[in-house]
């Protein structure tokens, strides 16, 4: 059956209502999620290694060894959350549900983070293990994981698609600017210390749970019953078996680690950075403040770039190279103006970047359903969850393992030379190497080209269907 677009003066028919464009007011609703969901990533991708070495007194080793064996079953979980969607057909849709149901489960994670109880080491390290895998592990997982895929469930227009990604983007960056600018100030307004954060933590994981609810009831999910009836029928080996027949999925899950490496090099590190360099923690919040400003940049431009038809490789490649040039900035001098300038370029990159992935996923949903005949959308998009957790834990695990390694102590007054340098090394020349590895990658990605002709087979297979 065709639907017509409404619009008295050019008006479009489309073959289904899956085929149609997502409406504007739907894409921010959706993108309004990310004051549900970003602060408690930003809290632990910037603040929560910094909250266990340097108010908890925890080892910076022990940490990283806790995190990065939490991601193991972290990074599990977004595959079997995926399919879990990807299995769910009620009349509110597939992934839309699991905004709703894992919105208490979001919010009760926020305060248990840092309800750490004293004791022993032993102790705090269990429950951090325990409260952390509760909170990543099956309450964000499960949220994220149904946020990523919704686009792929609300429309097969793959430009509107995009645009609901970028949009979302956007308001992630503006979330995680503001946010990660006040925190400290926040907790500090609070009373400082472990009851500062837990305060703090309280106040926005009430936020999400309301979040939560305006997300779920101001979206649409539109995709055809032909599609959920066969994603019903599908076993979830032979939806991996299909993602691992995927090659641009490993090329847009290798951009997604490197970006995200980015972000522990450049946010996580930034705190340590400002406190022990440039000798003032809360200069944390103006560091974040510098490379957001940049990625907001970068992600303003990209509806104005889509619409010019740049390919989302091309954006990609100059993004690596406007990150590489951000680099060689503080490599030359990491202090003063110099410093804003590296933070503005390599943020600058990352918007971009930060914008396109996700619509790159939901291209390789239409490319793994052209080479393999299977549809597996949140399970091919749980890439996104996966990357941003096992990028996230490998990265703190390797960074804390660094610190620990040069003498590091949290609790010290003072900190070696050597855990100082380790602390430059990877906020300033570590980054070259990942943005270097992204422009490797975008070497062998050319889905952008094949798409019109996978979306054109893709079309007549649905109406044979029919």
């Amino acid at each position: 059956m065709l639907t017509r677009k409404s619009s008295p003066q050019n008006e479009i028919l489309y073959a289904s209502p899956a085929d149609r464009p997502i409406p504007m007011r739907q894409q921010l609703a959706y993108a309004f999620n990310e004051f549900a969901s970003n602060p408690i990533y930003t809290i632990t991708l910037s603040f929560l290694t910094f909250f266990y070495t340097d108010v908890l007194g925890m080892d910076a080793a022990l940490v990283g060894v806790i995190i990065l064996a939490s991601k193991i079953f972290d990074g599990i979980s977004d595959l079997w959350a995926g399919n879990l969607i990807d299995h769910t057909h009620t009349k509110a849709g597939s992934a839309r549900p699991w905004v709703l149901r894992s919105a208490v489960l979001m919010a009760l994670s926020y305060v248990l983070l840092f309800t750490v109880p004293g004791g022993g080491t032993a102790g705090k390290a269990i429950y951090i293990f325990v409260s952390y895998n509760f909170a990543m592990t099956v309450a964000f997982t499960i949220y994220n994981c149904a946020i990523n895929a919704m686009p792929v469930y609300m429309s097969n227009h793959s430009a509107s698609r995009a645009s609901a990604y970028s949009i979302r983007m956007i308001f992630a960056g503006v979330v995680q600017m503001v946010f990660s600018m006040f925190c400290l100030n926040i907790v500090d307004a609070l009373g400082g210390g472990q009851r500062g954060w837990v305060l703090m933590a309280a106040i926005f994981g009430t936020l999400s749970f309301f979040v939560s609810l305006v997300v779920y009831a101001c979206t649409r999910e539109t995709v055809s019953e032909v599609q959920k009836q066969e994603e019903e029928k599908l076993p979830f080996k032979t939806a991996i078996r299909s993602v691992l027949q995927n090659k641009y999925w490993f090329l847009v899950f290798g951009m997604i680690l490197i970006i995200v490496f980015h972000q522990v090099a450049t946010l996580t590190v930034g705190v340590y950075y400002a406190k022990y360099i440039l000798f003032d923690e809360l200069l944390a919040g103006s560091l974040v403040t510098y490379h957001h400003v940049g990625a907001g940049i970068g992600m303003l431009s990209m509806p104005f770039i889509l619409k010019k038809n740049v390919s989302k490789k091309t954006a990609v490649v100059c993004a690596a190279w406007c990150m590489l040039a951000g680099s060689a900035v503080a490599i030359f001098r990491s202090s003063g103006i110099f410093l804003i300038l590296s933070l503005a370029l390599r943020g600058c990159g990352f918007g971009v970047v930060n914008s396109l992935y996700y619509g790159m996923l939901a291209d390789s949903v239409d490319y793994g359903e052209w080479k393999t005949g299977i549809r597996a959308a949140a399970v091919t998009t749980s890439a996104g969850s996966v990357g941003q957790k096992l990028g996230s834990g490998v990265g703190t695990a390797l960074i804390g393992l660094a610190l620990s390694a040069a003498g590091y102590n949290g609790l010290a007054a003072v900190q070696p030379q050597a855990a100082v340098g380790a602390i430059r090394f990877i906020f300033v020349v570590f980054p070259v190497v990942l943005y270097a590895g992204l422009l490797v990658l975008m070497h062998f990605y050319d889905l952008d080209a094949k798409l019109p002709e996978i979306k054109s087979f893709l079309a007549k297979k649905a109406e044979v269907k029919k």
